[in-house]
């Protein structure tokens, strides 16, 4: 399984909450991961912290804003897995659904999950579908809400905590 996180400064945190967030993914995986290194995906505008377990997962985990899980879905690595797991906001509307018919493209047999989503009020007054990261816990890093459910869940083993945590993106507009 492959864990991506972002390198915007807003998520990646930082030497601490990488090393938590570490230890977060072997509490959830129950393997642990090997150390975060730095790559760049084909146009090598926007580099990624990636770790990996050695399971018998085949997926991808990411944390990031919605247009750079874009970004890794243009790469041929999401053509290699069975799941993607996106740990980010909807904000755009059916932004989800645009994602998966992308990757089904590559993967036709793809799952895609994406984060659970808490509506919040932005300060011009509109409501919207967020997923913001938030210091709630001792996690040691900030958490989403599925990053949060996944380890109440782990004990239940990766897949059904996975499903327990995020949503199933369907193929259908609006669903």
């Amino acid at each position: 399984m492959y864990f991506l996180l972002s390198t915007n400064p807003d998520i990646i945190g930082t030497r601490e909450n990488r090393m938590a967030r570490l230890k977060f993914i072997n509490d959830i995986t129950g393997v642990v991961p090997t150390p975060w290194k730095c790559v760049k995906f084909h146009d090598g505008r926007t580099p990624f912290l990636l770790c990996n377990t050695v399971d018998n997962i085949n997926g991808i985990y990411i944390t990031a804003h919605n247009y750079e899980v874009v970004e890794i879905c243009r790469t041929g690595m999401v053509s290699e897995v069975d799941f993607l797991a996106a740990n980010t906001c909807v904000y755009t509307e059916n932004l989800d659904t645009d994602i998966l018919w992308f990757l089904r493209e590559k993967n036709k047999n793809i799952r895609l999950w994406y984060a659970k989503q808490e509506i919040e009020l932005t300060s011009d007054h509109v409501f919207r579908n967020t997923n913001t990261l938030r210091d709630v816990g001792t996690f040691g890093f900030m958490t989403s809400k599925s990053d949060r459910l996944m380890y109440k869940n782990r004990k239940k083993g990766f897949e059904i905590a996975l499903q327990l945590s995020f949503d199933k993106v369907s193929e259908l507009y609006g669903v």
